[in-house]
């Protein structure tokens, strides 16, 4: 794995750990001092990381490594006989801990002193890593902020159908060409989108095509995958239940932070909305109480808004807002909350729920933010 950590000059003794965007497969966004995670990526964040120290790192899945061998797919292999298996789980969730080691342990070499909050933030992949942390590393994390996280990744890939697409230049340049168009200011019509769909799984469709697999052999790999890479919701109770205790003690509150575009085109914003109606469900089985997932969590739904550097809304433009921030410091809300459970935030703009509280099944279903029955 390739890492890089940042310690302000001025540091105010936190630490924020960087999801990975995409599969966050390239070393060089490590090399060249950026990151996949373009929400928070650090030139890009400015002001809202200046004071933290910050880690990031490629997952240890860079493209030359080979991390997702055409072995995945053969007929009766398992991800137990595969020699690279380590590379995968690293992707899913493993990099996520040898990352914070990693992190906190250079902090401590370097300044002399552990960190007083630990964060992690993160969109798209990064999102998914950042409720994935705290599911399997409750007591590691103080908060956590998720954007657009695909927390069912397996099965949204399979309905992408990729492996009949990928290959397709003629596909591949309609991606490149929306997202460019779309940085440029100009909108992109849904078609163009969703006619690119294809290349955003490109390097797990080609191991499929590579070792010649049909759709069996590629869904057999992404059921392989899903313990490893998706997120479910009863796996935040063990955070949601240490929040709880640590406020009745006294202490600071553990958050969760999470905001998905109404329009995203890659993640759908079912994703986000069924993860939070069924958190949200939680206290009919007893697991949580209400008032901990009230306390704990902030969801926001935000009109128009794609995946975090789309921008496909000539309304947002009007408004002057950049694709990247919608002019909201979630890490300082984040941070805020923790300290202090009457902390009110700010909120994206353009959010349908400024409070963040996460809304009722039938607001989510008139977003198109649930699943149709």
């Amino acid at each position: 794995m390739n890492y890089q950590i940042y310690i302000p000059a001025q540091w105010n003794g936190k630490f924020v750990q960087l999801g990975g965007g995409g599969f966050a497969w390239k070393s060089d966004v490590v090399a060249a001092g950026t990151q996949t995670s373009q929400q928070f990526a650090l030139p890009l964040q400015g002001m809202a990381l200046a004071n933290y120290a910050v880690v990031l790192s490629d997952a240890g899945a860079d493209g030359s490594n080979g991390a997702f061998d055409p072995d995945f797919v053969r007929p009766g292999r398992k991800l137990s006989d595969v020699a690279k298996q380590e590379m995968v789980k690293n992707f899913g969730q493993d990099s996520i801990k040898k990352s914070l080691d990693v992190g906190l342990y250079l902090l401590k070499k370097l300044t002399g002193a552990a960190p007083t909050d630990t964060y992690f933030v993160g969109i798209s992949t990064g999102g998914r890593q950042a409720l994935k942390a705290i599911a399997n590393w409750p007591d590691a994390y103080d908060g956590i902020v998720a954007g657009a996280p695909p927390v069912d990744e397996t099965n949204l890939l399979k309905s992408l159908q990729v492996p009949d697409t990928v290959n397709d230049w003629t596909t591949n340049w309609a991606s490149a060409s929306a997202m460019l168009t779309s940085l440029f200011g100009q909108d992109v019509s849904p078609q163009t989108l969703s006619d690119g769909l294809g290349a955003t799984s490109r390097y797990v469709a080609d191991v499929a095509i590579e070792s010649g697999a049909d759709y069996d052999g590629y869904h057999r790999l992404l059921d392989q995958l899903a313990p490893v890479w998706n997120v479910r919701p009863d796996e935040l109770v063990p955070f949601l239940r240490m929040s709880a205790r640590q406020k009745r003690d006294g202490g600071k509150g553990k958050k969760i932070v999470i905001y998905q575009g109404t329009s995203d085109f890659l993640v759908p914003c079912t994703q986000a909305g069924e993860f939070v109606r069924q958190l949200n469900g939680l206290p009919a089985g007893g697991q949580v109480a209400a008032g901990d997932i009230r306390n704990t969590v902030r969801a926001y739904f935000v009109e128009d808004y794609s995946h975090g550097f789309y921008n496909t809304n000539a309304v947002l433009k009007r408004l002057g807002l950049t694709p990247l921030q919608l002019n909201w410091n979630a890490l300082a809300d984040l941070d805020r909350w923790v300290h202090d459970d009457q902390a009110r935030g700010g909120a994206p703009s353009l959010a349908r729920n400024a409070s963040g509280e996460i809304p009722t099944a039938q607001a989510l279903s008139a977003w198109r933010c649930v699943a149709s029955p």
